[in-house]
């Protein structure tokens, strides 16, 4: 049976096993950037892989040299990013996606992302305090959002601006709790007594 792939996902550490498909003018002037940009990084031993998939250009750096291009927790990868979405969508007036990736970096920082959701989860549900994670980018924020959207014990929100924007992870309120889906109902149990039944 085929599997299935999402519409608008595309597996960037695949990207260096095949050929890419063919490039606009402006997406193919954004992988020449790109290679110039690491060349003088003084990156060597890469190899850059395009794909176009409706709006958004996936890049996928592989090879020795593509650990580099990742930098601390990915500040690299991001900046490049930034750089490439800025230089595809800043002479066009619709906007082209750009998602760059190196040696699967993203869906790995995504994993341990979800097991920090997870554990602070728990940590919150059994001290009932709030916690504070470190300053994240926007996609690193959405995916602790995400992990925890259907949570019964916890909220979450972004507090914080610029680089110091971060994810508060909160207690639910007890009555949130129990109006949430699934959630346990407390039973009252009470014998009831009339007047009759008192004076035999």
């Amino acid at each position: 049976m085929r599997k299935k792939v999402k519409k608008d996902t595309l597996p960037l550490a695949d990207l260096s096993q095949q050929q890419s498909a063919p490039l606009s003018e402006q997406s193919a002037k954004i992988k020449d950037f790109l290679e110039n940009v690491l060349a003088k990084m003084g990156i060597e031993n890469f190899v850059v892989s395009t794909a176009e998939r409706d709006d958004t250009l996936f890049i996928n750096i592989s090879g020795e040299g593509a650990a580099q291009a990742i930098g601390y927790r990915g500040e690299t990868l991001d900046a490049l990013q930034y750089l490439c979405s800025l230089l595809l969508n800043g002479k066009t007036d619709g906007f082209k996606r750009v998602t760059l990736d190196a040696e699967g970096y993203r869906g790995k920082r995504e994993k341990i992302l979800q097991r920090l959701a997870g554990n602070l989860e728990l940590k919150v549900k059994r001290t009932g305090k709030e916690e504070k994670l470190e300053p994240m980018n926007p996609y690193e924020r959405r995916v602790i959002h995400t992990a925890l959207q259907n949570s019964k014990y916890v909220t979450t929100q972004s507090e914080g601006q610029g680089p110091s924007r971060h994810v508060v992870i909160s207690p639910k309120q007890s009555s949130d709790i129990l109006n949430t889906p699934n959630a346990p109902r407390k039973t009252l149990n009470f014998v009831y007594r009339s007047e009759k039944k008192r004076r035999k």
